[in-house]
Parts: C-alpha cells; sequence; structure tokens
C-alpha cells in the first residue's frame, strides 16, 4: 500500500479513493493496461488483415479484367503477341499475391486454432 501525496499522477489508480493505493488496485491497474494492450494490437492486426484481403482483391480483379479485355474484340492478336510476356509475368505475380494471402490466412487461422 503507498499513501498518496497530494496531486499524485497516481490518484487514478486509488479506485475507493480512500487516499491509499492498494496492491489490488494496483494489480487492477496493470491487468487493465495489459487488456488495452492487447486490443490495440487485436486492432493493429485486423487493420493489417483488411489491408492484405484488399491487395489481394485487387490482385485478383486486376487478373481477371486483363484476361477479360484480351479476349475482346479491341485487342488484336498482334498486340497480344507483342505483350504476351509482359501480360504472363503480370498474370503470374498477380496470382501469386492472391495464393500468398490466401496461404498465410489458413496458416494464421490453424496457428490461432492452437492457442
Amino acid at each position: 500500500m503507498k499513501q498518496l501525496e497530494e496531486g499524485s499522477t497516481y490518484a487514478h489508480l486509488d479506485v475507493n479513493n480512500d487516499g491509499i493505493v492498494s496492491d489490488a488496485e494496483l494489480l487492477a491497474a496493470e491487468r487493465v493496461a495489459e487488456l488495452e494492450a492487447k486490443i490495440e494490437r487485436w486492432r493493429n492486426q485486423d487493420a493489417l488483415e483488411d489491408r492484405q484481403r484488399m491487395i489481394a482483391l485487387i490482385a485478383m480483379l486486376s487478373c481477371i479484367f486483363i484476361v477479360f479485355w484480351l479476349l475482346t474484340p479491341f485487342v488484336s492478336i498482334e498486340r497480344i503477341d507483342a505483350t504476351n510476356a509482359l501480360v504472363n509475368l503480370f498474370l503470374t505475380f498477380n496470382t501469386g499475391v492472391v495464393i500468398g494471402f490466401m496461404g498465410l490466412s489458413a496458416l494464421g487461422r490453424i496457428k490461432g486454432n492452437k492457442e
């Protein structure tokens, strides 16, 4: 237990306003701080997963768009032949992004279930 001085910065820990901070009040304050830190980590992880999900979605949609665009009559066979290597690289990279996201998401769920 600790007797508080007038205007102490630890006055907020004195829950029952008796001017003394007990071990129980200190323990409760530590638990609250731990829970707040854990909630902040969860929020940050959720925001990270949202960004990753958006990146994977954009990669997947861009692959679909490119394939459909190449199948339209607006793109000539000569242009397709000229850009074949670049389009293959683009599709391979974006498919890798989508597969990587799906794999890491599944791994995260498996790891989360073990904890």
